[in-house]
């Protein structure tokens, strides 16, 4: 970040809020506290070593409340006691919180109830050898996880455990389900308390750095999941009601989803905005966090959705500003919904605004962090488009929806299968850059059923994971589904790695030599590194035989000259969804005529579904092209991919 002496007070509010607010040791060895609380009549310090006594802070014109100890008071507790006395207030309201923006909280028990008190965080002293993931963001391949059921241990030896798993299967990167502070272990991280603070049940926030930081130095990023659109209810953990008002949340049913009985931030708040793109700014700087899957984008710009049964405030299109149409309009403009109302009438401008924003303030403050928007309904496609072009910024977008459909796809009896919904599926063209989830912990978790359990066998989950990876897009599994873990998940069960090893049984070694070596595919191949669905072509297909096939260019544009040397990273895949053993006749569609192609990837590899008699001879033959076509048999649900024999 830029060195905060060149900075105006203004400017590291706004930006960089982290630094302004809280607890913060300084050089002369005093501790200056600061928080906002506008509506409080009055604020006073608790702080251990002081015998929890309180100490009455000043209040600043703009409603900042400060004090200043003369003391270095780092690793010591404390909270704000709040009062607020107004006469609008149906009683006196009289609280010890804690501190919005700390880095730390420690929890109490006292055998019925438990309390959290803040820390005051030291400053800085980490010693970094790899802060940040040097690769960007292509190629990309993402294991998402959770922390305790991975291994409920220190971050440290979590790391290690990473290092050891993950590396060896060689993803890219790994997507921590929210390692915030939260009341409720058995929420995952998303009801997060104080969203500034790293939970305390793995270790400090110098333990999270070193994970961090042994993670980029065996070359695997770290994305984490930011629950930014909704904050929990607990007044103690929480920030609720902070001042006697609802400083952070919207009032009324705008600030209250039924559903996940929980509160909304109140981003028209210029503090709420800063206090949330502020959290963002600080895990890439402070934690070393690489990008961030913002949870929940749908709940955050729709008023009509997954809010549970209430009565959302409908928009006056008549009276929304040409400012907020210009941007609506600029990530795909309005529709009328079969339910009796236009999109515009449900949207919450402000929370489009909001993620714009935040996207143009990153660009300035942490250009290298990037975003995905985990989002499931899919009514915009330029959400993940830049935000100076019209769209909404994200890096990428999660489409939850076509991940449904794709599975839901694949259950299907063969006789009711058509190739070209799965090829339409696969080979549409979008403005937008996608993470192709086989699977995420949405899918797994409240009784639903994990993969191998749905798909019936590990042959359709090996094919799952070639369409996610050789498609355009950053593949992403859930932990364990990469050595078929069966059932669902379950926060208080951590992953059975008695299925991992040269213990396991045959198919979940199977399962994971299959994602072993598309990551190495993805690692290697440039045109697998490419991400924009540009890079796609239709190569062939046929609705009676059920196979369909792409090719991905490994150029820097498409290319359809037919000469070898602008087409040698180019690769061909080829896909069958029949279950017959009588051999599936393929034409194909090749960027080179009469060459020799070069099988890269074969899903009837021994080291995926073991020997049969149809796979005992070399898996990885080549075939050579009749002028611009190619012709291929199939074996059943086979998944290949070939390129230009060098």
């Amino acid at each position: 970040m830029p060195e905060t002496i060149s900075l105006t007070e203004d400017e590291i509010k706004r930006d960089y809020p982290y630094k302004y607010w809280g607890a913060q040791v300084q050089e002369n060895g005093s501790t200056l506290f600061r928080v906002f609380a506008p509506a409080a009549t009055r604020v006073e310090l608790l702080r251990e070593g002081h015998n929890w006594q309180s100490e009455p802070m000043q209040r600043l014109m703009d409603g900042t409340w400060e004090i200043k100890i003369a003391e270095d008071l780092r690793w010591t507790e404390y909270k704000y006691l709040i009062d607020n006395d107004s006469s609008y207030l149906s009683q006196p309201y009289k609280m010890a919180r804690i501190d919005p923006f700390s880095p730390r909280l420690a929890l109490h028990h006292d055998g019925h109830n438990r309390t959290y008190n803040s820390i005051v965080p030291t400053p800085d002293e980490f010693e970094w050898t790899c802060k940040h993931h040097k690769n960007g963001h292509e190629p990309m391949s993402i294991y998402e996880m959770h922390l305790s059921t991975f291994l409920d241990g220190n971050y440290r030896e979590i790391a290690k455990r990473i290092v050891g798993h993950i590396g060896y299967m060689e993803f890219t990167h790994v997507q921590i389900m929210p390692p915030f502070q939260t009341p409720i272990h058995e929420s995952w991280g998303y009801l997060a308390g104080c969203p500034y603070a790293i939970n305390e049940r793995y270790g400090t926030v110098e333990d999270f750095k070193w994970m961090v930081n042994h993670l980029h130095e065996n070359n695997i990023g770290v994305i984490v999941d930011v629950p930014i659109g909704f904050g929990i209810k607990d007044w103690d953990c929480g920030l609720a009601f902070y001042d006697g008002t609802e400083l952070y949340h919207h009032q009324g049913q705008l600030g209250w989803n039924n559903q996940w009985q929980t509160r909304i931030y109140n981003k028209s708040n210029q503090y709420v905005r800063d206090y949330l793109c502020g959290l963002l700014t600080y895990i890439h700087h402070e934690l070393g966090i690489d990008g961030a899957r913002i949870d929940a984008v749908s709940a955050q710009i729709f008023y009509d959705y997954d809010r549970g049964d209430w009565d959302w405030p409908r928009n006056d299109r008549e009276k929304v500003p040409s400012e907020m149409w210009d941007l609506f309009n600029g990530i795909g403009g309005d529709m009328y919904l079969d339910k009796g109302y236009w999109i515009s009438e449900a949207v919450d401008f402000e929370g489009l605004k909001f993620l714009r924003d935040m996207h143009l303030r990153l660009d300035h403050t942490a250009p290298e962090f990037f975003t995905i928007a985990e989002e499931s309904r899919r009514v915009f496609p330029r959400l993940a488009c830049p935000a100076n072009e019209g769209g909404l910024g994200f890096d990428y977008a999660q489409n939850m929806g076509e991940m449904h459909r794709v599975r839901k796809y694949l259950t299907l009896p063969t006789k009711e299968k058509r190739i070209d919904v799965i090829e339409d599926l696969m080979t549409a063209q979008h403005p937008e850059k996608f993470v192709n989830a086989m699977n995420t912990h949405d899918e797994c978790a409240n009784g639903k059923t994990r993969l191998i359990t749905e798909l019936g066998n590990h042959i359709q989950l090996i094919g799952l994971a070639a369409l996610c990876w050789f498609r355009p897009g950053a593949p992403m599994i859930f932990m364990g589904d990469e050595f078929c873990e069966e059932g669902w998940f379950d926060v208080w069960c951590g992953l059975d790695w008695g299925k991992t090893g040269p213990g396991a049984q045959l198919h979940q070694q199977q399962m994971t030599n299959n994602i072993h070596d598309l990551n190495v595919l993805l690692r290697r191949e440039k045109a697998l590194a490419k991400q924009g669905s540009w890079t796609l072509d239709r190569a062939g297909s046929n609705n009676e035989r059920l196979y369909f096939s792409f090719t991905r260019w490994g150029g820097d544009f498409r290319n359809d000259d037919g000469i070898w040397e602008n087409h040698r990273d180019d690769i061909i895949f080829i896909r069958n969804e029949s279950p017959n053993f009588s051999e599936t006749h393929a034409e194909v569609y090749v960027p080179v005529g009469d060459a020799e192609y070069q099988v890269i990837y074969n899903s009837a590899d021994e080291r995926y579904i073991g020997r049969q008699g149809y796979n005992d001879h070399d898996p990885y033959w080549s075939i050579h092209s009749g002028g611009r076509t190619m012709w291929v048999n199939l074996l059943p649900y086979q998944n290949i991919a070939l390129k230009l024999k060098q």
